[in-house]
Order: C-alpha cells, then sequence, then structure tokens
C-alpha cells in the first residue's frame, strides 16, 4: 500500500515538472528559427525579465505590467527620444509574447 503510494505521488510530480517544462517549449522554437535576430531578443528578454520580476514581487500581474512597462518605456525612451532606433509596433508584441511565455510557466507552477 505505501509501495502504490510512493510511486503514485512520485509520478504525479514527474509529470507537473514534465507540464512544466513544456509551457517553456516556445522558447526553444523561437530561438531555433529564421526569425530575425532583434524580435528574438524582444521575446527572450521580455521573458527574462518577467521570471525576474515576478520573482521580486510574487504576482502575476504586476510583473506583466513592469515588463510591459519597461518594453514601452525602452521604445519611447531608447528609440525614440535618443534616436538610437524606431519605436515599432512590432517590437511591443514580441515583448508581449514574452511576457505571456512568463505567465503561463508562472501559472503553471501554482498547479
Amino acid at each position: 500500500m505505501v509501495f502504490t503510494f510512493s510511486i503514485t505521488s512520485t509520478s504525479n510530480a514527474q509529470l507537473k515538472e514534465a507540464a512544466q517544462l513544456a509551457t517553456l517549449a516556445p522558447v526553444i522554437f523561437v530561438a531555433q528559427s529564421d526569425i530575425e535576430n532583434y524580435k528574438k531578443l524582444h521575446y527572450s528578454i521580455s521573458a527574462m525579465a518577467y521570471m525576474g520580476a515576478y520573482m521580486i514581487t510574487d504576482s502575476i500581474w504586476k510583473s506583466a505590467a513592469i515588463t510591459i512597462g519597461m518594453g514601452i518605456a525602452k521604445e519611447l525612451v531608447y528609440d525614440g527620444l535618443m534616436g538610437r532606433g524606431t519605436p515599432l509596433l512590432e517590437d511591443m508584441l514580441w515583448n508581449s509574447l514574452g511576457v505571456t511565455q512568463g505567465v503561463v510557466f508562472t501559472v503553471s507552477l501554482k498547479f
């Protein structure tokens, strides 16, 4: 009886970890794709920034707001005001996808 319980709980833990890792699969697809490097950077930096903000705030929505705010600030200040690039809505799309990736991962941790 105890042996069956330990197998079941171990199996559930392994399935949970596998599901959590599966939520990170889009990062691998983006990294290996033929998408331009700047799009990959917007996506991956936003995902990492979200994870860092989540570690500090422990709130999904605060972390998402902080990361989206950082992306908007980068586009408006660095690209727009400082003239280091062109502010693009497409960049914000990739930032949003990175934040979405982070949200999906952190939601999977709660189960």
